[in-house]
């Protein structure tokens, strides 16, 4: 199967006609490239270790800052646009997914834009702080109690976005490759080393194409009419 089906429709009296319509499409497509322009400028690390990471913000202000804003407006840009791609889908095949899929989605692209903050407060501990002070701070903020609760959403953004995938196929709106090829980034995210910055942030970028083709499919006016 085709990205696009055949039998989409184009109907100007459908919300594809309407500003807010075409406003999310944009945002679908502006997500995943804001996102793929902070992972290219994320400051390289030299392991996951908590001491690195610190280090590597601390290292450039201008970088860090310049990748977190992006990745910020980036996963902003994404969640909003993911709340209307189940406008994508008519018929009941595939509907279930995608309404399932949009909100949780959205909600872990939402925290997890508010947890870029952490760059901020990461990088200036690290170059005004002692080195072995920061990454105190670092892991007490980062093993507080409550933090669970917000960092560990993060996973529902990545499970949402597995679920339109599969959604949008089997309503004939995009084809199976999609799910394919999410499924082949998300396992290439956890054999990736941290050490190969530009590569595994192309991979991470990828996990969101999911939301840059329904951006396409929107902006095209294309819905399921089945």
């Amino acid at each position: 199967m085709t990205s696009l089906a055949p039998d989409t429709i184009t109907d100007a009296g459908t919300p594809a006609g309407r500003p807010l319509w075409r406003a999310a499409g944009v945002a679908l497509i502006a997500g995943p490239l804001l996102l793929l322009a902070g992972m290219l400028t994320s400051p390289p690390q030299n392991s996951d270790a908590a001491a690195d990471y610190v280090a590597s913000l601390a290292r450039d202000g201008f970088v860090t800052q310049l990748s977190a804003i992006l990745l910020h407006y980036g996963l902003i840009a994404g969640a909003l646009g993911a709340l209307a791609v189940p406008g994508l889908v008519r018929g009941r095949r595939g509907r279930w997914p995608v309404l399932l899929g949009a909100p949780a989605s959205a909600l872990g692209m939402l925290n997890v834009s508010g947890a870029v903050r952490d760059d901020w407060w990461v990088m200036v501990t690290g170059q005004q702080l002692p080195k072995e002070v920061a990454l105190r701070v670092f892991d007490t903020v980062s093993g507080s109690s409550f933090m669970p609760l917000w960092s560990g959403t993060e996973m529902l953004a990545f499970l949402g976005l597995l679920a339109l995938s599969i959604g949008l196929a089997r309503a004939g709106v995009a084809g199976w490759w999609l799910t394919v090829v999410f499924v082949g980034a998300f396992a290439g995210m956890t054999v990736i080393p941290v050490d190969l910055t530009y590569l595994a942030g192309v991979v991470f970028a990828v996990l969101f194409l999911p939301l840059a083709v329904a951006g396409v499919l929107i902006c095209r006016n294309r819905r399921s009419g089945r």
